[in-house]
């Protein structure tokens, strides 16, 4: 091989690893750009939906809990909103470099923004969002983005609040914005297209309605209205079914989904969708579909911008913002496939609070959303201490025997199920809300991470030592905790970027006792660990797939000397690490086989990374799919023989398709054209390359791709404009001067 094809080979080597690390990289540094894994594919067929006035007529009683319920109040026009803000003239706020001041032109209301130097902007409101604890208020921009105002009205304390309050965004004035149609589009609203024009770049978007509508829960409504009219004109037609929640096949039998009736996974996949931050890979998604079929949910491993000082999780893996359904799938309830979302919530609303079934608030009364399930509380035998000279009550959820289990009075709060396995660990927002994970409480993890847990929520004068020792007599449950302090401590410290931790995420990775959120989010800091450290401490950047996370770098922990040595150390991908992650390759969740994909890409044993990725080519999850696709590319591998081809060119396509799902991200048109110039598709490869540069001209990627190509044909000197032109937006692109030097060389006179 000649010095100048290995530069050339080199060169798309270096693609590679750049695709690698980028994957998640933000190319512009405004919230526009915190979104997409891919470009703009088929969505949901808009004729399959009707409309949630359709359903009145049959389902009345339904409809009506329904309109008063909170999913309908999410996103509404101003014309039929409910408007809690203070909109009077003269109204003024600032905070946080910002200044506002409201009033109403011809009845509307609208808000004049200003910040630092800048000329103040005045925005009209065109639509409200939420209405529970806070309203937001969207404007929409010449552009067709709908702009979430940087202000929200405080419900219960009837107060405007800048969104720096609620928001991890950067401190002082900035023109950071939030659009509605890119960071919180399909959840928002009912089959919502986004409708981007790479050409006008210009947002059309589309939708049903909007709110959380009928359709978005139960799904595409005209198969099941006009199955109803059949059996309505014609009762003979109509069979006998099943009618009760044991009826699985109900939703196929109506052609609907069935929330109540549905496997639980199925209804929990439903909930999960909007419920829990996630990253986008297709859109379309509609109820009863498989969420791993569309996106994968948010991770412990997920990086924290640099101006987030706390990040979604708390290192044992409880969400501390959003993201209830992952804590759900932590549950043991969740890993018996006995629960969803509907076993406690109505989604229809209810009088409770969090559209519970019961009054939490009420006595006891909560708990029987727990003795639904559980007829007697466990209790290890032989756990914990008491006198042997006292004889042993049975557990019960009354009298002695609830006492026997909580150590505490039967109509005390600390006999509550609730309180002990539901305690206050979510924290951002300015509100409290209830672990989803229901585990016991973990003092040490208090003590250590500041993790919080039940007992000292409860007794807030006690220490976390004494909870421990207290729990230590009670219960005797020392090894369960731990094990979560281990797990803790794990992906602190991964997240800390220390790579010594390797190994210990290795094993958790293949650890079918933890729920899918830890064997996932071990396999991915594996990949960051390694990326990181392989592309010399270049700093983390924030995921561009996320809904709800926007723009900006990522920080590591403060530095700590006393782990300046570890930090330093490589990263050694020993053959056990290897063969853990080949082991979460064939997991039974595709959130984990995605995650150990993506971290054999980064190992650098092609030899023995190869088999796993391909038996992933014929994967059931279309996500996982295309992630194998994507790896492959990095590996160089765009074409095999035989059916291995077909079902290659098949993931390629589902990965294309991601990579069309989200035209306004630079990034995914550059990959399709770093794809299609593998596969030798030269003119597919410069028509995607162009539409990259068109998004985002001060994109460098795209030109050095050009680049390669160009000098893969020998037009050196096209090869030397298109790298200069990569420089001049990219100084530190890796070996790009030795790329322009050489090919200086060859393009002649």
């Amino acid at each position: 091989m000649t010095r100048w094809n290995g530069l050339v080979c080199g060169a798309f080597a270096i693609l590679a690893l750049t695709v690698a690390l980028r994957a998640s990289e933000p190319t512009v540094a405004t919230m526009d750009a915190s979104r997409g894994y891919g470009g703009q594919a088929a969505q949901a067929i808009q004729s399959q939906y009707v409309g949630s006035s359709s359903c009145e007529r049959c389902h009345a009683k339904e409809h009506a809990a329904w309109k008063d319920s909170l999913h309908i109040k999410m996103t509404k026009p101003i014309a039929e909103a409910t408007i809690v803000g203070d909109f009077s003239e003269g109204t003024t706020f600032a905070d946080h470099g910002r200044g506002y001041t409201f009033g109403r032109k011809d009845g509307k209301p609208f808000v004049t923004v200003t910040f630092g130097q800048a000329a103040p902007e005045t925005f009209s409101v065109d639509y409200t969002l939420g209405a529970k604890r806070y309203q937001g208020y969207l404007s929409m921009l010449p552009e067709g983005r709908l702009f979430v105002l940087p202000i929200f009205w405080h419900v219960e304390h009837q107060r405007w609040m800048d969104w720096k309050e609620i928001t991890p965004i950067p401190d002082g004035a900035h023109d950071i914005r939030q659009i509605w149609n890119v960071n919180c589009f399909n959840c928002h609203a009912t089959n919502i297209v986004q409708g981007y024009d790479v050409g006008a770049k210009r947002y059309n978007s589309s939708w049903t309605e909007m709110g959380i509508g009928c359709e978005a829960c139960h799904g595409p409504g005209r198969d099941h209205n006009t199955l109803m009219e059949v059996w309505e004109k014609t009762p003979a037609l109509k069979p006998a079914y099943d009618t009760s929640d044991k009826n699985r096949g109900l939703s196929d039998t109506l052609k609907i989904l069935s929330t109540r009736s549905s496997d639980p996974r199925r209804t929990f996949d439903t909930c999960a969708y909007c419920h829990g931050n996630k990253n986008n890979v297709f859109v379309g998604f509609k109820a009863g579909d498989r969420y791993t079929d569309y996106a994968m949910p948010f991770l412990i491993s997920e990086p924290i911008p640099v101006n987030d000082h706390q990040g979604e999780f708390w290192p044992d893996g409880r969400p501390n913002r959003f993201n209830r359904p992952q804590a759900l799938s932590m549950s043991g309830c969740f890993q018996a496939g006995a629960i969803s979302c509907a076993s406690c919530h109505l989604s229809h609303g209810s009088k409770f609070e969090a559209s519970l079934k019961v009054d939490i608030n009420d006595g006891r009364k909560g708990d029987e959303l727990c003795t639904q399930c559980h007829s007697v509380p466990r209790r290890d035998p032989g756990s914990g201490s008491r006198d042997p000279k006292t004889p042993a009550v049975p557990p019960s959820f009354a009298g002695a025997g609830l006492t026997a289990h909580t150590f505490h009075a039967p109509q005390s709060e600390g006999s509550r199920c609730i309180n002990c396995h539901m305690g206050d660990v979510n924290w951002r927002l300015l509100i409290r809300k209830r672990d989803h994970t229901f585990q016991a409480p973990v003092p040490e993890n208090t003590a250590r991470f500041g993790i919080p847990n039940a007992c000292t929520t409860c007794h807030d004068e006690r220490s976390p030592e004494w909870a421990a020792r207290q729990m230590d007599e009670w219960w005797g449950d020392r090894d369960r905790r731990g094990k979560s302090v281990t797990l803790a401590d794990t992906m602190y410290r991964a997240g800390s970027g220390e790579v010594m931790t390797l190994p210990a995420l290795a094993r958790l990775a293949v650890d079918r006792s933890q729920g899918l959120l830890v064997r996932a989010s071990a396999a991915d800091y594996i990949a960051r660990l390694i990326s990181e450290r392989r592309s010399e401490g270049a700093p983390r950047s924030g995921s561009m797939q996320t809904q709800t996370s926007f723009a900006g770098g990522s920080r590591r922990s403060s530095p700590d000397p006393q782990r300046a040595k570890a930090d330093a150390a490589p990263a050694v991908v020993t053959p056990a690490i290897v063969n853990a992650l080949i082991g979460a390759a064939d997991d039974p969740e595709p959130v984990v086989r995605a995650a150990a994909l993506k971290a054999l890409a980064t190992i650098g044993d092609r030899e023995r990374a190869l088999a796993p990725v391909l038996a992933r080519l014929v994967d059931s999850s279309r996500v996982v799919r295309a992630r194998a696709a994507e790896v492959l590319v990095t590996f160089g591998v765009v074409q095999l023989p035989g059916a291995a081809g077909d079902a290659l060119r098949k993931a390629q396509d589902d990965y294309l398709v991601s990579l069309d799902t989200f035209p306004d991200v630079a990034s995914n048109h550059a990959s399709k054209g770093w794809l299609e110039a593998e596969r030798g598709n030269t003119r597919e490869a410069m028509a995607a390359l162009d539409r990259a540069t068109l998004v985002e001209p001060n994109y460098a990627f795209p030109w050095v791709v050009k680049g390669v190509m160009s000098a893969r044909q020998g037009r050196f000197a096209d090869a030397v404009e298109m790298w200069k032109k990569a420089r001049s937006i990219e100084p530190s692109y890796p070996n790009i001067d030795q790329l322009i030097g050489e090919a200086e060389k060859r393009k002649g006179p």
